[in-house]
């Protein structure tokens, strides 16, 4: 596997990161925006896990023109020559908006005939009907899909709205119309890993390689609710959750069922990363990321047209960085900038707090979600004591917060994982000599 690895996949792994210490107090006014439009908060699934509240309508088409004009001005006033703009659209469920919506979206962006677009969209997959997959085929949109695995895992969590029933049959339907059309061979899949999951690698390895899939394997994230509880256990903070040592299980058998399989008919993102991070030990990312798909030129536009640094804050109107239909794109990345630091000097600076700086892996592993659920609890606090949210750096972490050291609570897990891969390359590129 790792000569395969090395001579065909190693060009695809190369990626423009952002580290911290490359920039000021106000770098993020000195990158390309990468906005992330919720097209609507609403959604026909009501997965039990979802950190969104599913309400509201759709976005209008004036707030997305607004939106269109304000990151375009700003792209091309920061990188003149990057003459490509892309754009996520999420939800809720961005296909309630209907396709005639879509079409008014391909209006707008031909509106700058000098530019490209990438259109990227996540979806359930559940609402695809013919029109739409001829649709995105037609007008070249990327397609992520929200499956979690074989008929018994997706179903456990991802249930319809209004019936209760599993959405699998459905969203399996909807990827093949789309497949049908587009003639896309691979999938592009988001899964999410539960506690249920992580026992059931195999399982999930071979439904995946059946599919013909790309994954990227989403592992349950702590929700901005579940800092209410009173208590939190850190072996397992909450049921969907696995323990830090089920997720390092987890992610060993998978690897190898991937690094040894001959057949190369599944991929999964974070296990190429891993690869990468072995292979390229030269590779710094800097002050490691605060969510390992947060990037810092991303912003989340709400259907209001509200901005945010993060899209877990979406149900807090109180922490949005402005209004793009009230502000402008500087005012609004300015304070993205300002806030930002606050959190990192707060929240990242000591070791004693978020421990990255003293891990082996720190400056390559891109984190998970602490310092954003870390910063929650702050101000979760800060407001259950009828301060303002200015004062969020004043309160001390819960109690149990300040125990996780790492950027996520699977720290130690990973860390298990990462030595049986390294312990797998090493083993393969000895035979290979």
């Amino acid at each position: 596997m790792i000569i395969n690895f090395l001579s065909i996949q190693m060009p695809e792994l190369k990626k423009e990161c952002y580290g911290f210490q490359q920039y000021g107090p106000e770098w993020e006014q000195t990158l390309p925006v990468v906005p992330q439009i919720q097209v609507t908060r609403s959604c026909n699934c009501n997965c039990d896990y979802c950190f969104q509240k599913h309400s509201g309508g759709i976005i209008e088409l004036s707030t997305v023109r607004s939106i269109l004009h304000q990151v375009i001005n700003h792209n091309l006033r920061v990188d003149p020559k990057n003459r490509c703009i892309q754009f996520y659209w999420h939800g809720g469920e961005p296909l309630l908006a209907g396709v005639d919506f879509f079409h008014e979206i391909i209006r707008l962006e031909k509106q700058y005939p000098e530019l490209s677009f990438e259109n990227r969209i996540q979806t359930n997959g559940t609402l695809m009907s013919d029109e739409f997959a001829l649709f995105f085929s037609k007008n070249r949109f990327h397609l992520g899909f929200s499956l979690d695995g074989p008929r018994d895992i997706h179903n456990l969590h991802r249930r319809f709205q209004l019936s209760g029933r599993g959405s699998f049959d459905d969203a399996m339907k909807g990827i093949e119309r789309y497949r049908f059309h587009s003639g896309q061979e691979r999938i592009a899949v988001i899964a999410v890993v539960t506690r249920e999951a992580a026992g059931k690698a195999r399982e999930i390895f071979n439904f995946f390689k059946m599919l013909r899939a790309e994954v990227q394997l989403d592992i349950y994230d702590l929700r901005p609710q579940d800092l209410l509880q009173p208590v939190l256990h850190f072996s397992r903070p909450c049921e969907p959750a696995p323990s830090s040592k089920e997720v390092g299980q987890f992610l060993k058998d998978l690897f190898d069922l991937w690094f040894y399989d001959q057949e190369a008919r599944v991929d999964f993102k974070e296990l190429r990363q891993e690869l990468k991070m072995i292979l390229q030990p030269e590779i710094d990312l800097g002050d490691p990321f605060h969510k390992k798909r947060c990037d810092f030129r991303r912003l989340i536009f709400a259907p209001d047209g509200l901005a945010f640094s993060c899209d877990q804050w979406l149900n807090d109107d109180k922490t949005a960085l402005g209004n793009i239909l009230t502000d402008s794109m500087e005012s609004i990345l300015k304070r993205k900038s300002l806030l930002w630091e606050k959190i990192k000097r707060t929240l990242r600076i000591s070791t004693q707090i978020m421990g990255c700086g003293a891990c082996e892996w720190g400056r390559q592993c891109v984190g998970g979600c602490m310092t954003c659920m870390k910063y929650n609890a702050l101000l979760l606090k800060s407001r259950s004591e009828g301060l303002p949210d200015s004062c969020w750096a004043k309160e001390r972490l819960p109690d149990g917060w300040s125990e996780i050291k790492g950027e996520t609570y699977y720290c130690d897990g990973l860390r298990v994982f990462r030595r049986h891969v390294k312990e797998a390359v090493r083993r393969e590129l000895a035979d290979a000599e």
